[in-house]
């Protein structure tokens, strides 16, 4: 089955353009309350814009751009732009501190990024490492009471004022061609970069807006984040496949998120969590039940009186969806006009077969708990790989389209699937994935430091909390806030831990493995 064809991002916007003209394509809000909105033919014309921006930049099919932003219309002129000239944007989590940052530019081998004032500082000090990539910094806004700029800096909206709305170079673009690389912290002690295609941000386009019935109707509104791949692909380029109306908001705020959901009349949303949980301490309104809203996806994990109690609230259903940045969508979920089991996760969906296998590799019969795997088309339905990383790409995902999630759950007779936890190594917290492993090794460079573990504890508002248990060397002191100030900083302040407990030793296995079970 192949639904795209040799329909590549390109020609996707000057389709939707002609087609959809004068309708809204997008609204962003920001934190203030203010908010822009573009037309499909508007937004088109800013994207084509931004694509001459860059090829007058030198940016050539292939080349690397990062973009460090918050929520911004900028985001959606970039990655659209970039996909026009066959460049490859590569988002960065706008909560990562320099040395996080300036490693994904370094491996992607980005020599601009795209960025705010509020990260300016940050790359400024990134730009004179001798080894890094990086030669110019573009900024959608000014540092307050700046009137010149550097030459390696450059001011991204009066640049883009000077090009036509007309694409000046036509690009040879086909399908297969890498459109982004999607960072994602693994098992590994640093984060993979997940390539996904054309081909992928098309399929998913068109699966999700199948997935949540969508049509050219609907308005879609999300405070997730645009560098993400839940932004990205559950939510903007499902809007924008059917032709409906995409709105984002800079931010999530528990105070006003339902007064939003009224006012833009959104018929679709999407929540974790830490939203709904944060949602329910609001003081009642007496206009709660007065939305549009026909589905709120919903993705893992709430008891089911906390589920409950928030259907009852608000009025409305959940759609759950189960997937990870390297299955692009999400590929077992609740089916349109199909019946929903909680807590199941759902059913395979259009395109993938899932089993449940052992730790040989063997699918288990129904109700047993194993591995979920995952069968698709790497590149396609599937992240093509793991940026030069070959040995990773191989652990992950298979030849013939199988791919290892790490994550564990069954099956039941029916074919609705059940999430039961995830991979040892893996933290959930608010919805960011986060490395054990990773923050391990930023913890043990403290030098009073001797041994660390990191562990998620269940927490009732972020999904997981983090722990660390340390070992000190012999004679070392240290207090709480002492080690709090270090992680702060060195690591992106949803990674620093919540809890510490030291310890005058680890538990470990006869191979010399830290044996995690006994840590609570």
């Amino acid at each position: 089955m192949d639904i795209i064809g040799r329909q590549n991002l390109r020609q996707m916007w000057d389709d939707l353009a002609e087609l959809y003209g004068d309708k809204t394509a997008l609204i962003v809000e920001n934190i203030q309350g203010m908010a822009c909105e573009y037309s499909y033919r508007e937004l088109n014309e800013e994207i084509n814009r931004t694509a001459n921006l860059f090829h007058t930049l030198k940016i050539a099919k292939g080349d690397k751009v990062a973009l460090h932003l918050n929520n911004c219309v900028e985001f959606f002129f970039c990655w659209f732009g970039l996909a026009k000239i066959g460049a490859v944007m590569v988002p960065v989590n706008a909560n990562l501190l320099r040395n996080e940052s300036a490693y994904i530019i370094s491996q992607c081998d980005a020599s601009i990024v795209v960025t705010s004032a509020e990260f300016y500082p940050m790359y400024q000090d990134i730009q004179q490492q001798a080894d890094q990539p990086l030669r110019q910094v573009m900024l959608i806004n000014l540092p307050a009471g700046t009137t010149t700029l550097p030459p390696e800096v450059l001011d991204f909206h009066a640049l883009k004022r000077l090009q036509p709305d007309h694409l000046i170079h036509q690009e040879v673009l086909n399908v297969e061609d890498i459109a982004e690389i999607l960072f994602t912290s693994g098992t590994t002690s640093r984060p993979k970069g997940v390539v996904i295609t054309h081909y992928n941000l098309r399929f998913a386009g068109y699966y999700t807006s199948w997935q949540c019935a969508l049509r050219q109707d609907d308005v879609y509104l999300t405070p997730m984040p645009a560098f993400h791949i839940d932004c990205q692909c559950t939510a903007a380029m499902a809007a924008f496949s059917a032709g409906a109306t995409f709105v984002l908001l800079e931010k999530f705020s528990a105070r006003t998120f339902w007064a939003q959901i009224c006012k833009y009349r959104a018929t679709v949303t999407e929540c974790i969590p830490l939203m709904i949980k944060t949602l329910m301490m609001q003081p009642q309104m007496p206009w709660e039940k007065q939305h549009y809203l026909r589905e709120v996806l919903f993705y893992l994990n709430l008891s089911e009186q906390e589920k409950d109690a928030f259907v009852q609230r608000f009025g409305v259903r959940l759609l759950t969806s189960y997937g990870m940045t390297e299955t692009i969508v999400g590929v077992i979920g609740d089916r349109p006009g199909d019946k929903r089991r909680w807590p199941s996760i759902g059913r395979v969906g259009i395109g993938y077969q899932a089993q449940i296998r052992d730790q040989m590799g063997n699918e288990l019969e129904t109700g047993k708990t194993g591995e979920i795997y995952i069968k698709g088309l790497p590149g396609k339905t599937l992240f093509k790989e793991y940026y030069h990383m070959p040995e990773e790409s191989a652990k992950t995902l298979s030849a013939d389209g199988w791919l290892r999630t790490g994550d564990y759950g069954y099956v039941d007779n029916e074919g609705f699937f059940y999430f039961v936890e995830r991979s040892c190594n893996m933290i959930k917290r608010s919805g960011e994935n986060i490395s054990c492993v990773e923050l391990e090794n930023i913890i043990s460079t403290h030098p009073k430091i001797m041994d660390v573990a990191v562990i998620g504890l269940k927490d009732s508002i972020r999904d997981e909390a983090i722990k660390a248990f340390i070992v000190l060397n012999e004679g070392e002191t240290i207090t709480e806030d002492e080690f709090l100030k270090f992680c702060e900083g060195q690591m992106a302040k949803f990674k620093v831990p919540s809890f510490l407990e030291i310890r005058n030793n680890l538990p470990r296995s006869c191979s010399g493995k830290i044996i995690k079970k006994g840590l609570h």
